[in-house]
């Protein structure tokens, strides 16, 4: 890894539409600062970002703290393209670029997105819940990955870079304070411990009150309690090489936030269940005495080696991680047991990759890699549907208030454990033509074998049954060669084109979450995708303004998509639809867009940015009912049906035509920034800045009208005074000054809608001390 300093890091970035337009105010200032490049190692090896043929995003961590960015969630607000949610109530982190990612957040499932820290790969979303500290930066790789990368993607990749290891004395502690009774605490130390050994420990702690409460207990919810801890060592061995050794630890025994819900007196058919909607003001829910909690941990370590041979690297990276989560939540958004969702996961991984990197001077430069993984997920997930056999709801369909309580008398289980073998092999080469076109070709080869053992039983006390509802053995196996081709051509110094096509693939899947129909539980083959992208990468006015942009289209074929249906068993036994979800693959789809991303400072003291993403998405080719296992494609199958007269039928709940929008695909999202630095005398320096961002709304899931969600937006601020040794800094900073509460992720609970919303205005200050 390169190091990289802060001052640099600033300059590369998604930006905002509204400072674009600002900065056309000012394009005759005079005496403008110059840009300084940014290094990044997006193609493994350290380059400026403005020399590569990648769309990409880049924070520093300095960065990431003027923008609050502390979880991986944060960063989308800040990168066009890049939509990041929380599907759970806080603890499966979801991402797309591009509209490509992970519909499913059943624990056995990976995104499209490859998630890197360290340049070690997340087999797992529930890797990526803890926080963010003492980051050198973070790069984000839109399009599809796989010549460069120890995993295959369809999406794009993020790399999370930690603070390595130096030689120079550095310790700091970072201390916050806000409302919610919020406390935060960050301490690092750094240096060397014994002749060439250098050490870096990091540690960070944050707590909060909870922000929403239930009116009838007074029981607060969204309550944070995490902690981490990460150690590393760098030494160097035989001369040439170097290691890098990391152990890490997260904890994480935080009060989940609740989501709301509504529909639920029109689900029922009688309107006394309107009782059990959510009110309207996002800080107020329902949860009723389900004792809502969480308690995960993770932890792990990883060998980094590097030895420099005449004209070649050689780098291998050993991983092992682990976690564990246990996890009560009211996912179904209300006091009655509908949908409460217990948890209980264990999930390891282990990786190995090897990788030469050529170290000519000639005009080819390579790198070749082999990796192999292995993930064990082991999961038990239960859904508490108590209520629905209670006397008032199984006899009469009115609500009485008693049956409230009922919890533990009728469960949906999923008991299984997966394991994936993963194997690849990949090239990467460039090739200078000439002074200023370089020719890139990749290609890769990828083998993922996945084996699933697993039953699905529904138990109910009341009516003295378990039954089993699918049991499933069963193991796949799949293999691919993807590669990428490109072009980038230096028209002059401060001007790069670029154009590449590339295509990857996502192995297939087991879908893995508690269900109520047989018909859902199943296997779907993989996902392929098919790029084309185009590009330029500008640096004008005497480098004060940096402008980039790039147009695409993807190609998707057998997308893996998450779907509601209408399940014939408990809707007949209900005598209502009962709604339940699965995985199918979509046949044809596609996505169509353009970003545009500007940095410009105007002068010494003024920095603004802007981004912008356009996104045009579409099923081109639905899938029928023989594509779905059975599941009726036309939800008009049950339009007349009650469960007595006329039974339900397993179809989608939605229609899923040719031209619906694909899910996490918002039609446009911007964001911006606007700093200045105002020097106080000699000796201080005033940083005032703010930001702002804005998605569309989009949809959780295809064939689900209750999944539409948003749109989001924020508007944040921070004040910051320092002394110019930078040796202490104290910061003032508001996130949400609009309390915006707009809606995150949705979809159809067993009866009803749920949804989660945006937290509200949150504000507080921070102070940091640097030891010398």
């Amino acid at each position: 890894m390169c190091p990289v300093s802060e001052k640099r890091q600033l300059c590369f970035d998604r930006k905002s539409l509204s400072a674009a337009i600002a900065g056309a105010l000012f394009s005759g200032a005079v005496g403008a600062a110059e840009i300084e490049e940014v290094s990044v190692t997006a193609q493994k090896r350290e380059q400026s970002v403005n020399d590569i043929g990648v769309s990409a995003s880049a924070f520093g961590g300095e960065q990431m703290e003027n923008l609050g960015i502390d979880s991986a969630v944060d960063i989308g607000a800040h990168t066009p393209g890049l939509v990041t949610v929380n599907s759970t109530s806080g603890g499966t982190p979801i991402f797309a670029i591009r509209g490509i990612g992970l519909d499913d957040f059943s624990p056995n499932n990976s995104s499209g997105v490859g998630i890197y820290t360290d340049e070690v790969f997340a087999s797992n979303p529930a890797f990526l819940g803890g926080q963010l500290f003492d980051i050198e930066r973070v790069e984000v790789l839109k399009g599809p990955q796989g010549t460069l990368y120890g995993k295959n993607t369809t999406g794009g990749a993020i790399n999370f870079i930690s603070r390595k290891p130096t030689s120079e004395f550095e310790a700091y502690v970072d201390a916050g304070i806000g409302n919610y009774n919020s406390r935060e605490l960050t301490g690092v130390i750094n240096g060397e411990i014994a002749g060439e050994v250098l050490g870096r420990l990091s540690l960070k702690s944050t707590r909060a009150d909870g922000w929403q409460e239930d009116a009838e207990t007074g029981r607060e919810f969204g309550a944070v309690d995490r902690t981490a801890a990460r150690g590393q060592l760098l030494f160097p061995f035989a001369g040439n090489g170097e290691a890098i050794a990391k152990v890490y630890f997260t904890s994480d025994k935080s009060t989940p936030v609740s989501p709301q819900v509504s529909g639920l007196g029109e689900a029922f058919g009688d309107p006394s269940f309107g009782a059990l909607n959510s009110a309207s003001d996002a800080s107020e829910v329902n949860v009723g005495d389900l004792d809502v909690g969480r308690d995960e941990s993770g932890y792990g370590a990883s060998l980094n080696l590097s030895y420099g041979f005449e004209n070649f690297d050689f780098i291998a990276i050993s991983a092992v991680d682990s976690y564990r989560r246990q996890v009560v939540d009211n996912y179904g958004g209300s006091a009655a047991a509908i949908l409460d969702l217990y948890q209980d996961n264990d999930i390891d991984q282990w990786s190995q990759e090897f990788r030469l990197v050529g170290a000519g001077d000639g005009p080819l430069t390579w790198i070749a890699g082999v990796n192999i993984s292995e993930d064990t997920v082991d999961v038990t997930d239960r859904f508490d549907d108590s209520f629905f056999v209670t006397d008032s709801v199984a006899s009469n369909f009115v609500l009485d208030p008693v049956d409230l309580s009922a919890r533990g008398w009728d469960l949906l289980s999923a008991d299984y454990e997966q394991v994936t073998r993963s194997y690849g092999a990949y090239l990467h080469t460039e090739t200078a033509l000439n002074e200023s076109v370089n020719l890139i070709a990749g290609v890769r080869y990828s083998n993922d074998k996945r084996s699933f053992d697993g039953v699905s039983s529904n138990h109910d006390d009341i009516y003295s049954f378990n039954d089993t509802i699918a049991e499933l053995h069963d193991s796949s196996s799949e293999s691919a060669v993807t590669g990428k081709l490109g072009l980038d051509w230096m028209v002059y110094d401060d001007l790069l084109l670029y154009a590449n096509v590339a295509n990857s693939y996502k192995g297939g899947a087991y879908y893995g979450a508690a269900i109520l129909d047989d018909i859902s539980w199943a296997y779907v083959e993989p996902e392929k995708v098919l790029s084309y992208e185009a590009g330029f990468k500008a640096t004008l006015f005497d480098a004060s303004l940096q402008l980039n942009g790039a147009v695409f289209s993807l190609d998707y074929t057998d997308r893996q998509s998450l779907v509601t249906i209408v399940v014939d068993d408990f809707s007949n036994s209900l005598q209502f639809p009962v709604a339940d979800t699965t995985l199918v693959n979509v046949p044809e789809s596609q996505t169509r867009g353009f970003e545009l991303d500007m940095q410009w400072l105007p002068t010494d003291n003024l920095t603004l940015m802007a981004g912008l993403a356009y996104l045009d998405s579409e099923v081109t080719r639905a899938p029928g009912s023989a594509e779905m296992r059975g599941i009726q494609a036309d939800p008009g199958v049950n339009d007349g049906a009650d469960g007595v007269n006329q039974l339900f039928v397993d179809a989608l709940a939605a229609p899923l035509p040719a031209g619906a929008t694909l899910s996490q695909s918002p039609e446009w999202s911007y964001n911006g920034l606007a700093a200045y630095d105002l020097p106080i005398g000699d000796d201080l320096n005033l940083r005032l800045q703010t930001s702002y961002s804005h998605s569309d709304e989009m949809t959780g899931q295809l064939a689900d009208a209750n999944a539409l969600s948003g749109p989001v937006r924020s508007w944040d601020a921070e004040a910051a005074l320092s002394d110019t040794a930078e040796q202490w800094r104290l910061s003032a900073w508001i996130k949400n000054i609009g309390d915006e509460d707009g809606e995150t992720y949705a979809f159809s609970s067993f009866a009803g809608r749920s949804f989660y919303r945006q937290a509200p205005t949150t504000f507080g200050i921070s102070v940091r001390y640097n030891f010398y």
